[in-house]
C-alpha cells in the first residue's frame, strides 16, 4: 500500500500561477484552489465534470469552509436530494459522480488531507 507522507510537496504550474500538491495531489493550502486546478485534477482522474460534480464540489468547499472539517458522504447525497431530487441522492449515486469515493471529491474540491485517511 502507498501511504501518505506529509513531508513530500510538489509543485505544479497551470498558466502563470503555481499549486503545491502533497504526494497525494492534494492541494496543500485550500485557499489556492481555483476552476483551473479543479479542472486539471480532473483531467488527471479522468472524470469529465457536469453540473452534478460542479453541485458537489461547491457544497464541499462550502461546508469545510465553515467547519474546517471533511463533509461526510451522506452529507452530500443529501444535498444531491435537495438539489435534485430522491433518484440522485443517494451515497450510491454520489458513487457513479466519484468512483474514487469522497477522498477524489474531496481532491478535486481543493480540500487538504492532513493524515493518512487517504
Amino acid at each position: 500500500m502507498n501511504y501518505f507522507d506529509p513531508t513530500i510537496s510538489r509543485m505544479i504550474s497551470i498558466g502563470s500561477k503555481e499549486y503545491v500538491l502533497n504526494d497525494k495531489f492534494y492541494l496543500k493550502n485550500f485557499s489556492t484552489w481555483d476552476e483551473k486546478i479543479r479542472d486539471w485534477l480532473a483531467s488527471r482522474e479522468k472524470i469529465i465534470m457536469g453540473e452534478e460534480h460542479y453541485l458537489v464540489i461547491n457544497f464541499l468547499r462550502n461546508n469545510f469552509a465553515h467547519t474546517n472539517l471533511h463533509p461526510p458522504v451522506r452529507a452530500v447525497a443529501v444535498e444531491l436530494k435537495k438539489q435534485y431530487g430522491a433518484e440522485k441522492g443517494s451515497v450510491k449515486y454520489f458513487h457513479t459522480l466519484f468512483t474514487g469515493g469522497v477522498h477524489q471529491a474531496y481532491l478535486l474540491a481543493g480540500i487538504p488531507m492532513v493524515d493518512s485517511c487517504c
